[in-house]
């Protein structure tokens, strides 16, 4: 253990070297791996996948006494909105653009080991409570080393499986739990979920759950059809125009809206509800430009026939189904026979 002694007045200055170093980190080595689109799209999935999960984690850990900051600037769920973005700077790109060739379970390793050295004599930053050790530990393995690993995956185009799975798990803690909250900061409203009945968040549970599993089998049908991500910077090598995607051309987009929804009359905050409507904004730009842009030029003849029959929005009663297929029952199949 090393005991450091920071003065209050210099808190400052710390945050601000905390959240400033990282970053200039972060631009100096991403320019100077400018020549290489995958670790740079690697550096931006590991950003994307702390941020959506440091704050949740951390929250979390204050919430059990694990530690608490000393400071009541710019904090949001108890944490300093400057370190959860430093955090997540440092322990994703900056770390990953310096060392891209480092083990991630070596990075963890070092990584507790300086925290180990350091955590308990951090105060008045942060003041450790019961099992702060623990805590640190599980941070790390469940934010920041997945990050590494989704971080080197993308580089070499390996593992999609997995690559996809942290980026469902990221853009799940990012749409239904980072912007709800951001909202309800900044409009009024809170997760206290305490005090509403168990009904009411069984019903909650319920609804949301076909569109977590709708949501879940778009991605599946990327992976396994696509070849890719939803992510257009890790973009899938074929068309997916088959599963969901013959009913309806944007069910992500259109479950998200429907998860807002659900989440904003389930808290009672108007402004979650009407978060939808940035689905809505997010697919008349983005997501058009996108398809205009990277889709039609990828599958130019593919493309056009598909999107004049399957909508964007209200999806179709029977799938499209471009060419018609026929099942043969071989009688002397001994598989077949099983189920016939």
């Amino acid at each position: 253990m090393i005991n450091i002694d920071i003065h209050s007045d210099l808190l400052v200055i710390l945050r601000a070297a905390l959240f400033l170093l990282p970053l200039f980190c972060t631009f100096y080595f991403a320019w100077r791996h400018k020549s290489d689109n995958r670790i740079l799209v690697g550096s931006l999935f590991s950003f994307l996948y702390s941020i959506a999960l440091l704050l949740p984690a951390h929250a979390m850990a204050v919430r059990l006494g694990a530690w608490h900051y000393g400071s009541e600037t710019l904090i949001l769920l108890g944490m300093p909105v400057d370190l959860w973005f430093a955090g997540s700077f440092l322990f994703g790109p900056a770390t990953f653009l310096v060392f891209p060739k480092l083990n991630p379970l070596i990075f963890t390793a070092i990584f507790i080991a300086i925290q180990a050295l350091f955590f308990n004599s951090l105060d008045p930053l942060v003041i450790a409570g019961n099992y702060w050790l623990l805590g640190v530990t599980l941070i790390f393995l469940l934010v920041h080393t997945p990050a590494m690993y989704l971080a080197k995956w993308t580089r070499y185009d390996i593992n999609l499986p997995q690559r996809a799975t942290l980026l469902a798990i990221a853009y799940g803690s990012l749409a239904f739990f980072i912007v709800p909250t951001l909202i309800m900061h900044a409009m009024g409203g809170s997760w206290d979920i305490g005090q509403r009945s168990a009904a009411e968040i069984v019903a909650v549970i319920s609804s949301l759950l076909p569109c977590i599993i709708i949501g879940l089998s778009a991605v599946h049908m990327f992976v396994i059809f696509g070849e890719g991500t939803p992510i257009p910077l890790d973009k899938t090598k074929h068309l997916v125009n088959s599963g969901l995607y013959s009913y309806i051309t944007n069910p992500m987009q259109l479950c998200t809206a429907i998860s807002w929804i659900v989440i904003g009359v389930f808290l009672q905050n108007f402004f979650v509800a009407l978060a939808a409507g940035m689905a809505g904004v997010f697919v008349a730009g983005l997501v058009r430009w996108h398809h205009r842009n990277d889709l039609l030029v990828r599958f130019p003849k593919g493309w056009p026939e598909y999107k004049t029959n399957v909508p964007e929005w209200l999806p179709r009663w029977k799938p499209w189904i471009k060419e018609k297929s026929i099942l043969y029952w071989n009688t002397e199949s001994i598989s077949q026979s099983i189920y016939i």
